[in-house]
């Protein structure tokens, strides 16, 4: 739509062609790294990160702090007592950098990441795209990890005609998180279902429905009436802050 505004991208060249990313996405994952991580000893240095310049990628070049990430995704899987760690404030050299990251990688793949054409000399490389591609399998499956009907046992609402709880715990997180999106918005009489968490909620629509399901009396629906997408977004990141500040 022409009043959707367009996310700011940056622009990066490097040997293998030029490459770009949003910067909006960058300064999301930074506040969500400086957030799962606040207080662990073995990033302190580094954090919290910055949203300027390539603060992120230059505290992901040992690989330390993607490998703590993912812990933070999924507790357990790093023993970190094995990783490179930094001694009296002196930067890890570039072989114990490629440990740390072939930790990372390696463990990124065995918790459900897809990744292609991503070595550790990328990751010490600083290269955005990559860095970036990772950072954001890791968080979305964190982020998912906690979906499920042990922690949730009311998700049995979630059941279609004919189906019974073996086959709800067939789906993966992410089908069970749209059927719950998709059961809310069908409470609330709306006529939005979705299908995806990308294009399906690009508008706002979705999520200004489901805040007011979840907290009517602190998240309304005005939002629905701003026609100009960017300022329905801000009024549902407000809506959520009220959420979390009560």
């Amino acid at each position: 739509p022409d009043d959707m505004a367009e996310p700011e991208i940056v622009k990066y060249e490097q040997q293998r062609g030029v490459h770009h990313f949003s910067d909006e996405e960058r300064q999301a994952f930074v506040e969500h790294i400086n957030f799962v991580l606040a207080g662990n000893p073995d990033v302190a240095d580094r954090l919290p990160i910055s949203n300027e310049g390539t603060h992120l990628f230059d505290a992901c070049q040992d690989g330390l702090l993607l490998c703590h990430l993912i812990n933070s995704a999924v507790a357990g899987t790093i023993d970190e007592r094995a990783l490179n760690k930094r001694k009296n404030g002196r930067a890890l050299d570039v072989f114990q950098s490629t440990e740390n990251n072939n930790v990372a990688i390696n463990s990124a793949i065995s918790i459900g990441c897809t990744v292609v054409n991503c070595g550790s000399q990328d990751i010490i490389d600083g290269t955005p795209h990559i860095i970036l591609g990772l950072i954001w399998q890791i968080i979305r499956i964190g982020l998912l990890a906690g979906i499920s009907l042990t922690e949730h046992p009311e998700l049995y609402r979630l059941l279609l005609p004919g189906e019974d709880i073996s086959d709800l715990l067939k789906l993966p997180p992410e089908q069970i998180l749209l059927r719950w999106v998709n059961y809310h918005l069908k409470r609330a009489g709306s006529q939005k279902q979705i299908r995806n968490f990308s294009k399906d909620i690009a508008d706002s629509e979705a999520y200004t429905i489901l805040l007011n399901q979840l907290a009517p009396d602190r998240c309304s629906t005005d939002a629905l009436r701003e026609r100009d997408l960017e300022k329905r977004a801000e009024a549902v990141l407000n809506n959520a802050d009220r959420m979390v500040d009560d």
